[in-house]
């Protein structure tokens, strides 16, 4: 007999709680941070990566602070973004673990922020000046040469788990030679299908219990979209940062180690990949 809804969540949320909990008295490691070079991706930790793409910077869902509510951050972000002179700002939605109003604030509120439509409002309260609100099939062409276009990912993006539905936006970031796909958050979905990049970051993490994959992906759902893509690099993120469902990191490594694609490029928190 299946428990009622109430008493799954319940018990979800005393899980959840009890794991983080239990990391409170760690000390959150301190990351290797690689040099930033062009053409290259650092990943920074969760869903945060900074792109370089003809030397321009792209922050993707800055989040770089210390707690997300009772979530214990497990490892410390490798750069601080306040140090970079940022060219865009890359927001896939509005949830929490995406779009951290507490980094929002520290950064230069003059940075062009790319965000899905329904968030130009609450990122202007921030004080964001320069914002490019975007709906998915949207494409920007930057002065620099730069060209972002929007796909719709499969993820319910509304920022307080309430109201009407709200789209979350996927990249695909031309520069002049390179490309990067940046998928943000997405149940498995065919609306990547044949997307053509050089890298595709892909979240892995967030997917238990089973009722997440409504609006999560497994590293094997992950693998499966990045196939039917036409990307020659996978890079995982979205997990080894916070506890923020019932999935465990090392499963998830364990997992995409066991699909031995040379494909998937698995970096550390602070490692930089060089685009090839």
């Amino acid at each position: 007999m299946n428990s009622p809804r109430f008493i799954k969540i319940w018990g979800y949320m005393y899980h959840l709680h009890r794991r983080n909990f239990k990391v409170y008295p760690k000390r959150r490691l301190l990351p290797n941070s690689d040099n930033i070079t062009n053409n290259s991706i650092h990943w920074v930790g969760h869903a945060t990566a900074i792109i370089n793409l003809d030397n321009k910077i792209i922050v993707t869902d800055p989040v770089t602070s210390l707690h997300l509510a009772q979530m214990k951050r497990l490892v410390l972000p490798s750069v601080d973004l306040r140090t970079l002179k940022i060219d865009y700002i890359l927001i896939s939605h509005g949830h929490m673990d995406h779009l951290d109003k507490g980094t929002m604030k520290k950064l230069d509120k003059n940075t062009k922020v790319i965000c899905p439509k329904q968030f130009e409002k609450l990122l202007m309260s921030w004080g964001f000046r320069n914002i490019q609100p975007m709906l998915p099939g949207d494409e920007y062409h930057t002065d620099d040469g730069l060209v972002f276009k929007t796909y719709e990912a499969n993820h319910d993006g509304k920022r307080y788990g309430f109201g009407k539905y709200s789209i979350s936006n996927s990249y695909l970031i031309k520069g002049t030679e390179k490309s990067v796909f940046f998928a943000g958050d997405t149940a498995y979905t065919h609306n990547f299908d044949n997307i053509k990049s050089d890298v595709a970051l892909m979240p892995v993490g967030c997917y238990k219990p089973v009722e997440y994959e409504d609006m999560h992906c497994s590293p094997i759902q992950s693998y499966s979209m990045f196939k039917q893509m036409n990307s020659k690099v996978m890079i995982p993120i979205h997990f080894r940062t916070f506890i923020l469902a019932q999935d465990n990191d090392n499963d998830t490594l364990n997992t995409l180690k066991s699909i031995k694609d040379e494909k998937i490029k698995i970096l550390s928190i602070g490692q930089t990949y060089k685009i090839e």
